[in-house]
């Protein structure tokens, strides 16, 4: 029997059903009851399920050599149960499982957060885009990506989805009243939550994590950002900051 071809990222893009069956097993339906695609089944091989196929082979145990945007027929008989996993790749599985649990939960939200950058709201400018349609309100959606990040990456009980957080001050005011674990710090880290005040009239207006520096000068990343457009543009981005956009920083403790 001749193999099947592997599915990758193309142009154009390939669809149908191999596709379909490829993302419903990177979707939960798989041996690991896992959810590596974390996002719709829509039939299509774009860089979503690339993603989720490295990220299927980075939690089943292969090698770091071996992490690419592809689905085949190994992938598939691990996701199915008709292959075990090897015992390298057992080991591999469970030393990153242990590392994940020890990381803290601003690392955690900060992985998360990478995962998405280049992402973009579709149409532009209709706030449609997956942290939004998961929180449950169509609006500028920085917020929701922060809580998308903390709830999804960290399992963090300080955001709830549909309840913590979609608007920035709410943040800001609990983080000073020391509520729902949150507190403001001067010595941002890694995925910290930084907020920022551009017309400096009190109000924070937008939301993103820190990625590295301090609080002079630092990189972050951004839901619904642009180069144009810092508060609205429709995607997650990688930014560079400084303290000329008043930041709170916020650490998440629980």
């Amino acid at each position: 029997m001749a193999a099947v071809p592997t599915l990758g990222i193309a142009s154009p893009l390939t669809k149908g059903k191999r596709v379909t069956v490829a993302q419903g097993r990177l979707n939960g339906k798989n041996v690991f009851k896992q959810d590596f695609l974390e996002g719709p089944v829509d039939g299509e091989f774009g860089e979503q399920t690339g993603r989720a196929c490295r990220r299927a082979k980075f939690w089943l145990g292969y090698p770091e050599k071996e992490l690419k945007a592809t689905y085949g027929q190994t992938l598939d008989a691990y996701l199915t149960g008709k292959a075990p996993l090897t015992g390298e790749m057992k080991k591999r599985k469970a030393a990153r499982e242990k590392k994940a649990a020890q990381m803290p939960l601003r690392e955690k939200a900060l992985a998360e957060a990478h995962k998405y950058v280049g992402v973009k709201e579709s149409p532009a400018g209709s706030n449609k885009v997956r942290f939004s349609d998961w929180y449950g309100i169509r609006g500028p959606w920085c917020a929701m990506f922060v809580c998308w990040c903390y709830v999804n990456g960290a399992k963090s009980k300080a955001f709830v989805k549909s309840s913590r957080y979609a608007y920035v001050p709410y943040i800001v005011a609990d983080a000073r009243a020391g509520r729902n674990g949150l507190s403001v710090t001067r010595d941002p880290k890694p995925g910290d939550i930084v907020c920022f005040d551009w017309q400096g009239d009190g109000v924070h207006d937008h939301v993103g994590l820190v990625k590295s520096g301090n609080g002079t000068s630092f990189t972050t990343i951004e839901g619904n950002t642009a180069v144009d457009n810092d508060s609205n543009g429709g995607a997650v981005m990688e930014r560079t900051r400084n303290a000329s956009s008043r930041p709170v920083f916020v650490r998440v403790g629980r």
